[in-house]
């Protein structure tokens, strides 16, 4: 019974996915039986707000209409920008040259659209289709192309944008079409896309790429992404990877970094990366930077360390910087900043 049951089991999974793949291959024959402008709407993440094109003037948001043959378009919502609008769906235009995909572009359906009466629109296309074949489109696109496609999958509601986005990430593909995988997963795709960045940024073979995952962990919502970021600090083997890990732990903000950024330099063995350590700690936001700097050359730290806090507090020219630069040279032979 259990080996029928099995069967079965495999049998229909197998139907499942010749579906699915007969449906992907209905929507690519739509979209190349006529070369132009092809569209289709499927639901949009909430989270994401508006994807329009703003145009600015004098650092303010006077229009949101989109242009297919402009390249420019930004996430917001309507707190962002007076102009934002507020769309549960999106709509995907991908642009035809002799049957072959040449552009794409990805747009919240409430945003207006020049030139949207030369588009062919396409009905009922299901959101799992769509994704299955931008994500086959990306793997096979020039750079700019697939970058559009990569970020219209990742603003599909459907959770198969998660899981395609993932297989996208694999090593088996090209680090480019991998780091914007990445990217996306921690843009759009919440806790579950995180978790699946935070995999590949602590076991890849590639430290470039988990340099660049550790970025992408610094934009993580709701998951904390910080914690990720401090445990690769400590970890990882290469020191780019530990230094890229550093400087966005003191980005995030988070009130957790200056503590951490001061033990990691106590802790750290590479000269380099305790350097980048405490241009790390320069970087803090709300005057923490200064304190933690003049904390080092109060510290027990070597020479060197107490050095590049000195340069990073003469870079600083804050009040507070300057007097405690001013107390160090007043002292005998340089005070604490010379042991």
């Amino acid at each position: 019974m259990t080996t029928n049951a099995n069967i079965i089991v495999s049998l229909v999974l197998l139907l499942a996915g010749g579906a699915a793949c007969a449906a992907e291959g209905e929507l690519a024959a739509r979209v190349s039986a006529q070369d132009g402008w092809t569209a289709w709407q499927v639901p949009a993440v909430e989270r994401l707000g508006a994807a329009c094109c703003p145009a600015w003037h004098q650092n303010k948001s006077v229009s949101n209409e989109c242009d297919l043959d402009g390249r420019s378009w930004s996430l917001g919502t309507s707190d962002d920008e007076p102009h934002a609008v507020v769309s549960h769906t999106l709509d995907v235009y991908v642009h035809v040259t002799r049957g072959r995909i040449d552009k794409a572009r990805a747009f919240s359906s409430a945003c207006k659209v020049r030139n949207a009466d030369t588009v062919r629109w396409i009905d009922a296309v299901a959101s799992a289709d769509s994704i299955a074949f931008l994500s086959r489109s990306a793997v096979a696109a020039p750079q700019e192309l697939a970058d559009v496609e990569l970020a219209a999958i990742a603003m599909h509601a459907d959770a198969a944008a998660t899981t395609a986005l993932e297989q996208l990430a694999d090593a088996k593909h090209a680090r480019k079409l991998r780091e914007q995988a990445l990217f996306w997963l921690t843009q759009a795709r919440d806790a579950d896309g995180a978790r699946i960045v935070e995999r590949i940024a602590t076991s890849d073979a590639d430290p470039e790429l988990r340099a660049n995952a550790v970025f992408d962990l610094s934009q993580a919502h709701g998951y904390d992404g910080y914690a990720s970021i401090h445990r690769i600090a400590q970890n990882d083997a290469s020191e780019h990877v530990r230094e890229q890990a550093l400087f966005w732990m003191a980005q995030t903000g988070d009130r957790r970094a200056r503590d951490d950024i001061l033990a990691a330099i106590a802790a750290e063995k590479s000269d380099q990366v305790r350097e980048q350590a405490v241009f790390a700690l320069s970087q803090l936001k709300d005057d923490q930077a200064d304190a933690a700097l003049i904390a080092l050359v109060r510290g027990d730290h070597p020479r060197k360390v107490k050095e590049q806090a000195l340069f990073w507090l003469g870079q600083s020219g804050s009040d507070a910087a300057m007097n405690f630069i001013d107390e160090v040279l007043t002292r005998p032979n340089g005070g604490s900043a010379r042991r």
